[in-house]
């Protein structure tokens, strides 16, 4: 990119309060390609895209709508790094914008608060931005330090890629943008069975045997690719398939230890910033990143 882009950062609550850590890889990687995140205190909760909807579908809608009347009023096009927040915004984006009768109703609400959504926000998630906005080759020169020889399996979970007409992701089905970038710090893409399977979390609340059964599936057929490590970019795939694995290891063989990563701590490795992330796998990794970072070796 030729000169710096500065975008609205809808922070949501998980990564601020719990996982802060994705935030400073977010914020260093894209320091280093020109990209500033502006974030603005009129933001809300999303309102979350899987329970809220079926409690009170107005509540939600309304509440998402809000959210995007807020980034609208800054002109600036607006990038979630969780990908259910910005499933919420870009599908309550997607809905404004083809259902006119929705929109009068939102916005006879929005009065109440002085604002008046319109729908012509555009609502990106990192993948976006990283891909498509930036570009493999601008990110490739970048790349201080290839991680050649390590294999990573990239989950991309429910909420990031569907509905395609709201997301805007290269394909439901086969996505490849995380592969993509992957690949970019010298890596190889770890292929697995049911690569687009659900990571568990979202049944959690009505059937929590069965969750993680799911979650140990998918995290036994990573194991199975010979992956280093599994890199997100959903805060709660990522505590899902972290919390998970001490279970999984006290009820099946062999010991499950696989890191997960943030998409942005993989760039920020391979960009130099090693120490960055040693210092976050501390305070904030529940299965220890020591060994991977061990194998990468110079990498700080």
């Amino acid at each position: 990119m030729s000169k710096a882009k500065t975008y609205t950062y809808f922070p949501g609550c998980m990564i601020p309060f719990r996982l802060p850590h994705f935030e400073m890889a977010a914020r260093a990687v894209l320091k280093r390609l020109d990209i500033e995140l502006e974030a603005n205190p009129g933001h809300a909760c999303c309102p979350e895209p899987t329970t809220f909807t079926g409690v009170d579908f107005d509540a939600w809608v309304t509440l998402a709508a809000r959210n995007v009347a807020v980034s609208e009023t800054t002109g600036l096009e607006t990038v979630a790094l969780c990908s259910g927040c910005f499933h919420t915004l870009a599908v309550a984006n997607h809905m404004i914008q083809e259902d006119e009768k929705l929109k009068g109703r939102i916005n006879e609400r929005l009065k109440t608060v002085g604002l008046k959504v319109t729908g012509d926000l555009t609502v990106k998630n990192i993948l976006h931005v990283l891909h498509g906005d930036v570009g493999l080759e601008r990110i490739k020169k970048e790349i201080t330090h290839p991680l050649t020889g390590l294999k990573f399996a990239p989950h991309y979970g429910c909420h990031l890629v569907r509905p395609l007409e709201a997301t805007h992701m290269d394909d439901a089905e086969q996505p490849m943008w995380m592969d993509d970038l992957i690949e970019v710090t010298g890596a190889e893409v770890a292929e697995f069975e049911d690569k687009m399977s659900c990571c568990g979390a979202p049944i959690t609340p009505s059937d929590e045997d069965k969750a993680f059964t799911l979650t140990a599936q998918r995290i036994e057929k990573i194991r199975a690719s010979g992956a280093d490590a599994i890199i997100v970019v959903c805060p709660t795939c990522y505590t899902q398939l972290e919390m998970q694995q001490k279970k999984a290891t006290a009820k099946f063989d062999p010991e499950y230890s696989i890191p997960v990563l943030y998409l942005g701590e993989l760039l920020a490795i391979a960009m130099g910033m090693k120490d960055m992330v040693i210092s976050n796998a501390r305070r904030y990794h529940r299965v220890k990143v020591g060994p991977l970072l061990e194998k990468i070796g110079g990498a700080a």
